[in-house]
């Protein structure tokens, strides 16, 4: 996988991000729909575009460009305006996200008037101030140097959520391609001490419980009240282990995490 689809990956993944990324509230990414469009009659296809849910707001054309490519400019603003005519929208602004400015185009002499319109926004990441959004740091992760990779990947994971945690997992196998699953999990040292006090562990916990809960109603309706509340925090248990799998734990600690019988934490089927 190339570093730009890990990027359309986060934009799709969590679209909050970009948002930030462009100075707007991480919230308005609720007010619209990532997509990807192929342009009728044409080769063109446009990977990243958000789409508005409302009218009065702006479609936005997103492209990572994380190889140097003199023709670039060329093709996007070709599929941006192939797109305009074939899909009319008033209000739209085009966004490039760059890892630096050395991988930009440097013949931009036929594009220059339209780069310095406010419809367009270059984003170059080794440039970013640090955030305390997430979603940003996910993005600086991706050209991070291979230490400080490890480093920014540790902290970033003690408060992740199930997404984000699986993102980072994805960008560490991504820049790390000669290192097993079992070991990017080692390399983000989420000691099992500690686990309790991750949002991942937290947000796993809550998904369990609620599945749990909801098998227990269930139970509870063809077995009786206490039967069905027991079942319940039973399957709450048990839906919890493929997640913390994930989080590197063996089938004993998890067992004892959740004070399962070991017998029941393996005849869960590993993912």
């Amino acid at each position: 996988m190339r570093t730009d689809k890990l990027v359309y990956l986060l934009l799709q993944l969590l679209p909050q991000g970009f948002f930030s990324l462009i100075g707007r509230n991480p919230d308005d990414a609720s007010r619209y729909e990532f997509k990807s469009v192929e342009l009728k009659e044409t080769a063109f296809r446009i990977d990243g575009i958000f789409v508005p849910k409302s009218d009065d707001d702006f479609t936005y054309f997103v492209e990572a460009q994380f190889q140097q490519d003199e023709q670039f400019y060329a093709r996007f603003f070709a599929e941006i305006f192939l797109y305009l005519k074939q899909y009319p929208t008033a209000k739209w602004q085009a966004v490039v996200i760059y890892p630096s400015r050395s991988i930009e185009q440097k013949q931009i002499d036929a594009y220059s008037d339209l780069l310095e319109l406010n419809r367009i926004k270059r984003v170059y990441l080794d440039e970013l101030p640090d955030s305390e959004a997430i979603a940003v740091e996910l993005f600086k992760l991706l050209i991070a140097s291979e230490k400080r990779t490890e480093v920014q990947a540790r902290k970033l994971a003690q408060k992740a959520s199930v997404i984000e945690l699986d993102l980072i997992e994805q960008i560490l196998t991504y820049k790390f391609r000669t290192l097993t699953r079992e070991e990017i999990k080692k390399m983000l040292q989420i000691q099992e001490e500690l686990l309790k006090d991750t949002a991942f562990y937290k947000e796993a916990f809550e998904e369990g419980k609620q599945e749990g809960e909801a098998q227990g109603i269930l139970k509870g309706k063809q077995e009786g009240k206490q039967e069905g509340k027991q079942e319940g925090e039973r399957s709450a248990k048990r839906a919890m282990v493929p997640l913390l799998r994930r989080l590197g734990l063996s089938d004993e600690a998890i067992a004892a995490e959740l004070g399962l019988p070991l017998s029941d934490v393996q005849s869960i089927a590993r993912e």
